[in-house]
């Protein structure tokens, strides 16, 4: 198990499935559905339950969720406290023409 496959995983909740994901993430289709694969297999259980073209978590997905979460937000934080007080992000800035 990886911080991509996390990623991966965390992706494919919030957006509901593979495909959507994969868009999300500017990935293929099938690297998404093969990294999920591949968490399952490393954790030994069914992350998802897959019914008619559709993904919904499992017990087991449900409860790993909450520590995948646990584990992105922390990222975040650490990666927030090393970059101090450094802007980061996008800054759009709009104008109209004077007449």
């Amino acid at each position: 198990m990886d911080f991509a496959a996390l990623q991966v995983f965390k992706a494919v909740v919030d957006e509901g499935g593979i495909s959507p994901a994969a868009r999300k993430l500017h990935r293929v289709q099938s690297n998404v559905s093969t990294r999920i694969q591949q968490l399952e297999a490393s954790l030994g259980t069914q992350l998802f339950v897959r019914e008619k073209r559709r993904l919904f978590l499992s017990p087991a997905g449900e409860l790993f969720l909450g520590y995948v979460d646990q584990l992105l937000k922390i990222s975040e934080q650490a990666r927030s406290a090393v970059l101090g007080d450094k802007p980061r992000g996008v800054l759009r800035i709009g104008t109209l023409e004077s007449t």
